[in-house]
């Protein structure tokens, strides 16, 4: 069975001796903070890495929105090329979508709601009952190491990093700094995999004072995430179709599990150091080089380099070439990918293709608002003539417009608005802007990845500077965290 590869008992600790307690927790975190803000590829995603886990027979605590609530708790977006008999909702949404996309409600008339589909959900994720939750966990196994999955959104902070939130159910939050006390309870090394926005906050989990300073918690800890944070990720999508997404978790647990979520196998080995397994820092570095995102992922290891840095570094241009390491080869595979030559112009070449996406977005962003600027006036236009003949439009929480939606007389009104000639224009003009709004993001994703290289030649060199400027102690402890994220998921007691 392709699954058998993975073998995973997710966090093996390597500074441990074999005779030590065994990783056997595995905690999965998921969902939105509200059903507006709790999309389908998170529920896909949740559910995706919970049958990794669970087909590696570990357990694993998932905790999930409303827990088992069945209220609705996710939405998606219906699929109109879907081969299914369509519902009497869907049929009513095709007859009222001119009236939508006249009133600017088109995403919203495609949107679904329903109750989720995870399976063996310990509880949900409102975060006075999470942080409970959690708490008991680690106390009634403090010797165990835990991995720590999350898959939802996150919030920036104006202060410092480790203010940085989850955002959980009921519009609630936790700060990274909240989850270190949590942390606490725990004797073990803990390993995280975090892939919300802003998310580079929660390295901070592995330090002793969450705010401030190099030193490392006294129980290992170290991790993964999408972001820095300061920066979104990519963004959360509602549409059920896995081939869409390119977020860090498609990347990252289909390098451990050997198959993409589709079933197809990864395209290349993971196995980079051909040990027989893919550890999970091998994840992160296949997710580095083959995700085509607007993420700028990091490691913890990579976060205290960063971190590590001295005042008079950041003015030390170093030599034109690169040290041998993992981050220079990183480089060079990514420079080549984009038909960029290592040279003495290489820098330069980056540069100016960073310009040419950067200018290119400005344009795209420009067309969209001539779009905008044509849209608005066609849609003041026709809603005014359609509320001059249909006064009950303008208010439409009103009783008036209730009694014309229960008599029927909205489907004849998105009839009459389809029918006229400025609607035409209004549908290419909407069609127009959903094009130039995937461009953007292609352009992005583009620019992303000459910011990623610039990002690798700055760690390839923060490397090689801090074995020769960094004390004993630093690079001690940069070697427990990389020792840390190198742990490999197959694991025997």
């Amino acid at each position: 069975m392709f699954k058998v590869r993975l073998l995973l008992a997710i966090l093996a600790v390597s500074l441990l001796p074999a005779s030590a307690a065994n990783a056997d927790q595995a905690i999965l975190i998921g969902g939105g903070y509200n059903v507006n803000g709790s999309q389908g590829q998170i529920e896909l995603n949740v559910n995706w890495v919970q049958s990794v886990l669970d087909d590696a027979e570990l357990p694993v605590v998932t905790f999930f929105t409303d827990g088992d609530d069945p209220a609705p708790d996710v939405h998606y977006v219906h699929s109109k090329t879907a081969v299914i008999e369509p519902s009497v909702v869907d049929q009513l949404a095709a007859q009222l979508e001119p009236l939508a996309r006249l009133f600017g409600d088109q995403q919203s008339n495609e949107k679904r709601f329903r109750n989720h589909i995870i399976e063996n959900v310990n509880g949900g994720t409102e975060a006075n009952s999470l942080t409970t939750a959690l708490t008991d966990i680690l106390r009634s196994a403090p010797d165990d190491p835990t991995l720590l999955i999350y898959n939802g959104h996150g919030g920036a902070s104006k202060s410092h990093d480790d203010q940085v939130t989850i955002e959980l159910w009921e519009d609630t939050q936790m700060t990274a700094s909240q989850l270190h006390s949590v942390l606490g309870e725990s004797n073990a090394p803990s390993r995280f995999v975090f892939t919300q926005c802003y998310s580079g906050g929660f390295h901070r989990l592995a330090y002793k004072d969450p705010k401030q300073g190099l030193e490392l918690s006294s129980d290992m800890r170290c991790g993964f995430t999408a972001e820095s944070a300061y920066r979104p990720s990519e963004g959360c999508s509602a549409s059920v179709n896995t081939s869409d997404y390119r977020d860090y978790t498609t990347y990252f647990f289909a390098a451990l599990n050997g198959y993409d979520r589709d079933g197809e196998i990864v395209p290349v080995d993971t196995d980079t150091n051909q040990d027989g397994v893919t550890s999970l820092r091998e994840a992160h570095f296949y997710t580095l080089e083959y995700a085509h995102s607007t993420d700028m992922s990091r490691s913890t290891s990579e976060d205290y380099l960063s971190a590590w840095q001295p005042w008079f570094l950041k003015w030390n241009a170093g030599r034109p070439g690169l040290p041998n390491n993992e981050y220079a080869k990183l480089f060079r595979t990514i420079a080549d990918k984009h038909s960029i030559n290592l040279n003495a112009n290489t820098a330069k070449s980056i540069r100016e293709k960073l310009s040419m996406y950067t200018d290119t977005i400005a344009t795209q962003k420009a067309q969209r608002v001539d779009i905008y600027s044509e849209l608005y006036a066609i849609q003041d236009s026709l809603i005014y003539e359609a509320q001059g003949q249909w006064p009950a439009l303008t208010g439409p929480y009103s009783a008036t417009f209730q009694i014309m939606a229960a008599s029927g007389e909205t489907v004849e009104i998105a009839q009459w608005i389809s029918e006229q000639p400025a609607y035409q224009r209004l549908l290419d003009l909407q069609k127009q802007d959903e094009t130039i709004e995937k461009s953007i993001l292609d352009s992005q994703r583009n620019l992303t990845q000459m910011q990623k290289l610039f990002h690798f030649r700055k760690l390839a060199r923060l490397k090689n500077y801090l074995y020769s400027y960094g004390d004993p102690q630093q690079i001690t402890d940069y070697e427990r965290l990389v020792s840390c994220e190198d742990t490999p998921l197959a694991f025997t007691r």
